[in-house]
């Protein structure tokens, strides 16, 4: 528990100064909750810390994969290369943090995502833009943190070479975006 207190101080302390302050605050008195051995209340503490950060942080896709599977959260069989034949599905993995949260009319809180798609040569040409491409919807009773992206991306069409692939993801619930990169190779 201590090293993931930490590591939330240590992401207060790049948040901004008003955020920091509250969600530092939440933390130690999760600590203190945990120190007094009331692990329910410390938990309940250190969530509302977690809630403080996730709200000031930034919109940001980790854990971007290539991918022959993905079923879950952290749930997926990565590629073993990124190189495809003409015609083959690329599917991504990944894993966004920072969204904001609407309302689905019936008492749940509402996720939304979508991406964006600009594919560039090798020579960094621009080759195309391609608008919402994919998109998430999640209505769940809680905040939920663990979410993952799967996309399919059909890039028929693109002649035998290496291209990188520049995303944005959108939020839905704000006003907050995302870029992220991944490099593809079409196989003569």
């Amino acid at each position: 528990m201590k090293s993931i207190l930490a590591a939330l101080l240590a992401a207060a302390i790049s948040t901004s100064v008003a955020h920091a302050g509250d969600i530092a605050d939440r933390a130690a008195d999760a600590e203190k909750a945990l120190q007094a051995g009331d692990g329910a209340a410390a938990l309940e503490k250190f969530r509302g810390a977690e809630e403080a950060l996730w709200k000031a942080m930034p919109l940001a896709v980790m854990n971007v994969r290539q991918v022959d599977s993905a079923s879950g959260f952290g749930i997926y069989s990565e590629r073993a290369n990124h190189i495809y034949k003409a015609g083959e599905k690329v599917v991504l993995y990944m894993e966004p943090v920072g969204y904001g949260y609407g309302s689905d009319g019936l008492g749940n809180s509402q996720i939304g995502l979508s991406v964006d798609l600009t594919v560039l040569s090798e020579a960094g040409e621009k080759l195309g833009t391609f608008e919402k491409i994919g998109s998430v919807q999640v209505a769940s009773r809680s905040h939920n943190r663990e979410l993952f992206f799967k996309l399919d991306l059909s890039l028929d069409g693109l002649p035998a070479g290496k291209y990188r692939c520049d995303f944005l993801m959108h939020d839905q619930n704000s006003s907050k975006t995302a870029p992220f990169s991944t490099d593809i190779e079409i196989a003569g």
